[in-house]
């Protein structure tokens, strides 16, 4: 461990952690944003005419997503069409993650194979978010130059930031106490990156952000490493990252602002995220991550746990109440005991679903888990789809078409069939 007064020096002078997109890009981390757009490339994609970027029939779909979210995420989509489209100045964040090719494509819409998965709902959300932060690293040889990276190879440098933020607020709960289980966007500016600069331990991070909550670190002689008028927005989207899909909790306090709020580890999922960022880092494809996680139960425990503390906000009871006495029975198995059956919000209460009976389903609870994650999903007329995963399980057992009740607003249907991929 080093020693209380040590001082990070930068490797080289423009060291600094870049996020998936090379500008700010905050409204685009929410996984209803980035995987509702991929969702469209993907439908364009399908109709086989080779469509553009620029094209108005992908202003069109931006549009028409622009105005699904407007009531429930701050994301202006419906100026960024045409020519200077959101894929000319943003794509590079698909690129980053592996959703759309690295290369040039003269701006056609094209997906990975990956990509294309994730869109088709083959790859879940959670399975996503996970292979993300398992594999996410800088340098990003997708997005950064090739001088920028040859800098962090001159230095044997190689990080995965999201890793790094995990097991430091992991380490800080298991030392330091329940109290200390969280990260802020300036111990993250200030401590974090300048210290991964130097080939430090998940111990040291932990250490100096302790030692700096206890007002025994003095930072004055630290480096900069976000000297740019937006390097800290950009490292911030980290921590958004792990906050919209659920591995953090936002806690805001009455004088916070974007820099001192706190990110604090989702303690329902702890041991799933310990499990995840506790997994050897080789250099593997994007395929062969998706099969380790497969391989255990990390992903359909993370998606399971969230799901059920849902469960437990203040207005669930009522809800439940209102939409059983709807909905009397299973609205894909037709069972009837209530023992086994829980009310199910077709738009989620995340993105502003209203706690009425006409934004519910009575489902059985594992039809209710396969809906929340994506693997089963419901058209406005009725029409059943299944994951390949939910398929190869439940294929038999699952109509292919389904009689919407009367009582269900169907434009919350429609809004989950175009937008949510599922937990």
């Amino acid at each position: 461990m080093l020693p209380n007064g040590y001082i990070p020096v930068k490797p080289f002078p423009d060291f600094k952690w870049k996020w998936a997109c090379l500008q700010c890009t905050e409204g685009i981390d929410d996984p209803v944003v980035l995987l509702g757009v991929l969702s469209r490339m993907r439908k364009l994609e399908r109709a086989g005419k080779n469509y553009k970027y620029s094209s108005p029939e992908f202003g069109k779909e931006l549009v028409d997503l622009d105005n699904d979210l407007k009531d429930s995420v701050g994301v202006d989509l419906a100026r960024r069409v045409g020519e200077r489209n959101l894929i000319r100045n943003s794509g590079q964040y698909w690129k980053a993650v592996g959703l759309i090719p690295a290369e040039s494509t003269g701006g056609h819409i094209q997906l990975t194979d990956f990509g294309r998965k994730v869109a088709d709902h083959e790859i879940s959300q959670t399975e996503f978010s996970a292979i993300t932060i398992q594999t996410f690293k800088l340098p990003n040889r997708t997005i950064q130059s090739p001088k920028e990276c040859s800098m962090w190879d001159a230095h044997s440098l190689v990080l995965y930031p999201l890793r790094i933020i995990l097991n430091t607020i992991l380490f800080l709960r298991d030392k330091f106490g329940e109290q200390e289980e969280f990260i802020t966007t300036e111990e993250l500016t200030k401590i974090v990156i300048p210290l991964s600069g130097c080939h430090v331990e998940i111990e040291d991070y932990a250490k100096f952000i302790f030692l700096h909550r206890c007002g025994a670190l003095n930072l004055a002689k630290w480096p900069n490493c976000c000297p740019a008028a937006n390097d800290k927005r950009i490292a911030r989207e980290y921590l958004l990252f792990l906050s919209n899909y659920g591995y953090l909790n936002l806690a805001r306090g009455d004088d916070s602002t974007n820099f001192n709020e706190r990110y604090v580890l989702n303690t329902t999922i702890a041991d799933e995220i310990a499990d995840i960022v506790s997994k050897p880092i080789t250099d593997e494809t994007l395929q062969q991550a998706l099969m380790d996680i497969r391989s255990t139960s990390i992903a359909s425990e993370v998606a399971r746990k969230t799901i059920s503390s849902a469960q437990y906000r203040s207005k669930q009871p009522k809800f439940r109440h209102d939409v059983l006495a709807m909905c009397h029975r299973c609205i894909i198995t037709n069972v009837e005991m209530p023992e086994v059956l829980e009310a199910a919000h077709i738009k989620p209460h995340k993105y502003n679903g209203p706690e009425e009976a006409d934004n519910g389903f009575a489902m059985r609870t594992d039809i209710h888990i396969l809906f929340d994650t994506g693997n089963l999903k419901i058209s406005v007329d009725g029409d059943v789809e299944l994951s390949e995963v939910a398929r190869k399980n439940y294929g038999w057992a699952i109509p292919p078409k389904i009689v919407i009740p009367d009582y269900v607003n169907k434009s919350y249907l429609k809004w989950r069939w175009d937008n949510y991929v599922g937990i």
